[in-house]
């Protein structure tokens, strides 16, 4: 299993096909494995890398938390020798790629956000989400909690019921990592000057991410804003051929 050493931490990762890298950054109920409907088809035409943010999945934590998400990002591509690549992330995830934009814009070729504030607008959740992290025994009880802010677990039984199996791997992880997140604030004004390709994508039935994807494409002129419909929070999980194409499409313009 490749792992890379990083500020303390060891970070799990795969890579996958040729050419143009193009990292995925998994979500807070997600790793590595929630990719599995992307990777066969992005490998394709590019060089796909995944890893585990630190803390989930396979990969270890040192105490750091979320605040070192931008450093391991730039860590594991230096590891790699990877000088430029477009990042694509998934809500929690997008708040990663958004960061590393941000502080390395001349590394991003191009960047793709779905149900994401970015952490530079916050996004206003389901109100049974309130509390969440404060009132949940542990990571699983938190993850069935957030899986069921929209109307997947209804919707697509057979594949939440798959979301959550792979959830399993992190079990472990600290709700007081969770608890990191909430003091990233990112800024775009470093990618809107650098001009990186930009598109943002939204569930229509996401109840809390889409009105900051609409904020976030004010901030960033130019950024295509596309919306899935009888789609939520996990639309990259539960309407994969519509994202899949979307993702490839705007990845093929921009990188090939």
């Amino acid at each position: 299993m490749p792992f890379a050493h990083l500020n303390g931490a060891d970070i799990y990762y795969e890579l996958h096909g040729e050419g143009p890298p193009v990292l995925l950054s998994h979500g807070v109920g997600s790793n590595h494995l929630h990719w599995w409907q992307q990777v066969p088809v992005l490998s394709k035409k590019f060089k796909v890398i995944t890893f585990d943010h630190r803390g989930f999945g396979f990969s270890s934590e040192d105490g750091k938390g979320p605040k070192a998400f931008v450093d391991d990002v730039a860590g594991l591509l230096d590891h790699l020798k990877v000088g430029k690549t477009a990042v694509v992330g998934q809500s929690m995830g997008g708040m990663t790629v958004t960061g590393f934009a941000s502080r390395f814009p001349d590394r991003v070729t191009a960047l793709v956000l779905s149900c994401s504030g970015g952490g530079v607008v916050p996004v206003k959740h389901a109100p049974s989400m309130k509390g969440a992290l404060e009132k949940s025994k542990n990571y699983m009880a938190f993850s069935a909690l957030s899986i069921s802010q929209d109307n997947f677990r209804w919707r697509k039984p057979e594949l939440c019921f798959l979301f959550e199996s792979m959830a399993q791997i992190n079990h472990a992880v600290d709700l007081k990592l969770l608890l990191g997140m909430r003091e990233i604030k990112n800024d775009a004004t470093p990618i809107a000057a650098a001009k990186i390709p930009t598109l943002l994508i939204g569930g229509e039935d996401d109840n809390g991410a889409n009105g900051a994807l609409q904020e976030l494409q004010t901030l960033i002129p130019g950024a295509s804003l596309k919306i899935v419909p009888d789609a939520g929070h996990l639309l990259f999980f539960e309407s994969a051929d519509i994202y899949n194409e979307l993702v490839d499409r705007f990845l093929s313009k921009q990188l090939l």
